[in-house]
């Protein structure tokens, strides 16, 4: 029972820990466009960079709050566009017309070059984005919706739910353990100290 419990406490531990440190997930219809969130606009001038995975896709250097798409970007051809909000300083990039070779993790990264030292961003966003091809409708009004929010609604339920489970579990076991420690200390004091010698 001891060693059950004992896993069972980890287990969720583990996934308290890592619900907190996922990425986001978003769910998008095929040939739509989807938003990767950047770090904040906080220099005069500065490069953002967007990877899909580990390879660098996409790249925009930022003078004065204007975009300039550089010349150097490893992927030219990669359809999307870079966004900044000038009423809080966001910025994104915006992947347009997307297909099932979009369905990746994303990690939007910047670096301030003006004014010096040059100095990377510590925040560095990431975004898992997963393509689908079928528009999902309301259960209860049998209309269109965003994919993203059915699709995030029911991972979270699945969590909550999952959680929920191991954590009644988790209670049941103390409980049971804890009952079988009081029932082996009260036959213990039943016997007596004298009673222990005698064999």
């Amino acid at each position: 029972f001891l060693i059950t419990w004992v896993t069972m406490m980890l287990l969720m531990f583990c996934l308290l820990y890592t619900a907190g440190n996922l990425p986001p997930v978003q769910h998008v219809a095929l040939n739509s466009s989807v938003t990767i969130p950047c770090p904040v606009l906080s220099a005069p001038e500065m490069v953002f960079q967007l990877y899909k995975g580990s390879e660098e896709i996409f790249y925009i250097t930022i003078n004065n709050a204007s975009i300039s798409k550089n010349n150097n970007s490893p992927r030219r051809d990669f359809p999307a566009s870079f966004k900044v909000n000038h009423t809080n300083n966001s910025t994104s990039f915006i992947l347009n017309s997307v297909t099932m070779n979009t369905t990746a993790l994303y990690t939007c990264e910047a670096e301030r070059i003006f004014p010096p030292p040059f100095q990377k961003v510590e925040h560095k966003p990431q975004t898992i984005v997963f393509v689908e091809e079928i528009q999902h409708l309301c259960v209860s009004t049998e209309r269109p919706v965003k994919p993203s929010a059915v699709c995030q609604h029911a991972d979270h339920l699945a969590f909550w739910v999952v959680l929920g489970v191991m954590a009644i579990y988790g209670l049941v076991m103390t409980c049971t353990v804890l009952i079988l420690l009081v029932n082996t200390y009260i036959l213990h004091l039943e016997k007596g100290p004298f009673n222990n010698s005698i064999i």
